[in-house]
């Protein structure tokens, strides 16, 4: 198994996925998740608005609570996994538990948040 491993990790290693002729950065990836988001967002208000105009102005308020709710749970866990790395320092096991254990609590917290 250890070969196929270190094959599969080499052959991993080498992939450069391309975008637009140039290589893709996690910028890129981020940019375009982005974009996709804004755009299911217009054209789902769209639908909205033509089936039921006096809707619109509802779905834009849903769809900006979850933008916040969603930045503000990536802003945690952005701060837990640097808070995790920085306290693991020397110790690589207990810095990688660490973080997988905050980004759980953050989890957590999301579930009492919602309910």
């Amino acid at each position: 198994m250890p070969p196929l491993a270190e094959r599969l990790k080499t052959f991993l290693e080498n992939i450069q996925f391309r975008l637009v002729g140039t290589t893709a950065t996690k910028q890129h990836w981020n940019w375009l998740a982005i974009g996709a988001y804004i755009a299911t967002w217009v054209v789902s208000v769209a639908i909205v608005s033509i089936l039921d105009p006096a809707m619109s102005i509802v779905a834009n308020v849903a769809f900006t609570i979850f933008t916040v709710f969603l930045g503000c749970i990536i802003f945690i866990s952005k701060v837990f996994v640097r808070l995790g790395i920085e306290l693991g320092r020397g110790n690589v096991i207990g810095g990688v538990g660490l973080v997988l254990a905050l980004i759980g609590f953050t989890i957590e917290i999301s579930k009492m948040v919602i309910a």
